[in-house]
């Protein structure tokens, strides 16, 4: 399941240009868009100078509302891109100006940034404080902010202090009943839902679930179905449907902790294996967000920011203090300062060297690697062919032989399929070197609307000769045939050719199935080669797409490039080749294709 976005975000696009029809605000608004494009992409370059540069434009027309909640945007694409420490910066930097102008109306957005840095780092307690806290400051002049806040503070409580998170959920409902706010009045419902499931309260889930079910029925356009595929998953697991219910789960689309609603599913199940492993693996999550190093140094950035509403009068009665200060102390500091920042200077160029050092070696080794593969399997694979040539040479050279016709068309068959198979080791080669030497195999002027059924019909046809004898050869498609796909033709040509070669090489008897599907989900086109052949051995799964390697039979005609050429020429159209370890029957590969976005 992918990471939630926040629950802020709905401040994203919340924009109010004051001189409607104006210059500035034309420019404000294509400013704005091209924010929201970039945000969308994760281009950090693009998006943080673009960030910079609307940013110095909002504070010249001195539109500061726009402003502050553009750079609380800026905090939660560092958030959503992990950058927390710039995320830090950018809270403190946002503090700061909301103070400098002393715009106390907006206390409120820098604070319920720090709170969502802390969530992201698993830090609930600090979490909790900056939620209350921007609860406190933005009082009642956003409501729509206090019913997303108190829905943030009950999912962060919905395990540690459940009575409060329900609490605060049901405060979040009433507020948006008395706003008339079906939006979230069906995003609290769904939440006091997913706190209930998560701690087993299920006769009042019943209850809410009806709630939740007649607003449903009212047909309301701002009814939010967000938590749709979350409220089923739990009314599945409630009913006893677990199978169903783990199926569902494998749908995505949650926006909640998905590892807490699998562990809550298999234990209601009474799977304690599964529900441990699946908190074994939520533990390790929030483990992993730092490094012990990366925390000591969060904690230093974090603690310049109060929890109180003087914050002002507090930083100049600091200031104060500072100025009275001993100015050895203040020498001292300095000192210690530049000292810690020379040390950290040289600790990072040392592990940048070394790690440096560590690529330059492990290239070392996988060159040494692959030369000794390279030259092992050229020399078996080029040497047989040769052999069977320059027999069958000496053969039709032998002075004082006769051969009739039919001899001779046989030995120059023969020739000729020696040469050939001497020529496709060459051309793989070739094009290995050719995928791995170019930075950009396909621009975007050589991609084109591509009808993918076409395609797969005329390639399969021509390779409908190349199976052995009682093999199948057929092609299956979910889609019609007036359905395109925005790729690079020749590049799926290719690919699928190495795939179908492999399929009918080592398939005896069955068949051999070429199949397109259409992934709604995650908008991809599937092409799926399957056979019935020897399939692959489960310790050969993890190396078959490295180069040189036959994991089927050392003895089949080939040098091993087939897949990993393959696998680069997909990642140039930013797809992807697996191995369905599921299908045991032969070799199922899948090649996925995004569609055009």
């Amino acid at each position: 399941m992918k990471k939630h976005l926040f629950s802020l975000l709905t401040l994203l696009f919340c924009f109010s240009f004051a001189i409607a029809g104006t210059e500035e605000a034309r420019k404000a608004s294509q400013m704005y868009r091209q924010f929201c494009t970039l945000y969308d992409q994760g281009d950090d370059s693009a998006f943080y100078q673009h960030a910079l540069a609307f940013e110095d434009f909002l504070k010249s027309t001195n539109d500061w509302k726009s402003y502050y909640k553009t750079k609380t945007n800026e905090g939660f694409y560092d958030i959503k891109q992990k950058n927390l420490f710039r995320a830090i910066a950018t809270a403190q930097d946002l503090d700061a100006d909301v103070r400098r102008n002393k715009d106390v109306e907006y206390y409120y957005l820098p604070t319920a940034l720090m709170g969502n840095i802390y969530r992201a780092s698993h830090d609930t307690r600090r979490a909790e404080e900056y939620f209350i806290q921007a609860l406190n400051e933005v009082e009642d002049r956003d409501p729509k902010f206090t019913m997303v806040t108190q829905r943030d503070l009950a999912q962060l409580l919905c395990i540690k202090d459940p009575v409060r998170a329900i609490e605060y959920v049901t405060q979040a409902e009433q507020l948006a009943v008395k706003k008339e706010d079906m939006e979230n009045l069906s995003l609290s419902k769904a939440m006091k839902l997913y706190v209930q499931f998560l701690n087993g309260y299920k006769a009042d889930f019943e209850n809410t679930y009806r709630e939740y079910e007649q607003l449903q029925q009212q047909g309301d356009t701002a009814f939010n179905h967000q938590y749709d595929n979350m409220v089923e998953i739990a009314h599945l697991t409630f009913d006893g449907a677990y199978e169903k219910a783990l199926d569902k789960l494998k749908e995505g689309r949650m926006f909640v902790d998905s590892l807490l609603v699998a562990a809550t599913i298999y234990s209601h199940a009474g799977d304690v294996d599964n529900s441990i492993k699946a908190m074994k693996r939520k533990i390790f999550e929030m483990d992993s967000v730092f490094s012990i190093i990366e925390d000591a140094q969060y904690n230093r950035m974090a603690t310049g920011r109060t929890l109180t509403r003087t914050r002002e009068e507090a930083a100049e009665g600091r200031k104060s203090v500072k100025r009275l200060t001993n100015w050895i102390i203040g020498i001292s500091v300095a000192f210690l300062i530049i000292y810690i920042m020379g040390r950290r200077r040289l600790t990072r160029i040392i592990w940048d060297k070394n790690k440096k050092l560590k690529v330059a070696l492990d290239r070392a080794e996988e060159s040494s690697r692959m030369k000794s593969a390279f030259i092992n399997n050229m020399s078996h694979e080029i040497r047989t062919p040769l052999n069977a040539i320059g027999g069958f040479s000496t053969v039709l050279c032998q002075p004082g032989i006769e051969l009739s016709e039919e001899e001779k068309e046989n030995l120059q068959e023969r020739i000729t399929y020696n040469v050939d198979l001497i020529a496709n080791i060459v051309n793989e080669v070739l094009e290995l070197s050719k995928s791995e030497s170019e930075k950009n195999l396909h621009p975007d002027s050589e991609m084109s609307d591509v009808f993918i059924n076409t395609l797969c019909r005329k390639l399969l046809h021509s390779k409908s000769d190349d199976s052995n004898e009682g093999v199948e050869t057929r092609f299956v498609t979910d889609v019609a045939d007036d359905f395109t796909v925005y790729t690079h033709p020749s590049t799926v040509n290719r690919i699928l050719t190495h795939l179908l070669d492999n399929a009918q090489k080592f398939t005896e008897k069955g068949y051999v199935e070429l199949r397109c599907e259409y992934d709604k989900a995650s908008r991809q086109v599937k092409l799926i080669v399957e056979d019935t052949g020897v399939g692959i051995n489960p310790e050969d799964r993890d190396r078959i797409f490295d180069r040189f390697e036959k994991a089927s039979d050392n003895f089949k005609e080939g040098i091993g490039l087939g897949l990993p050429i393959s696998r680069r020429l997909a990642s140039s159209i930013n797809g992807e080749i697996i191995l369905d370890s599921s299908y045991t029957n032969g070799s199922r590969f899948i090649l996925s294709i995004p569609m055009k976005k």
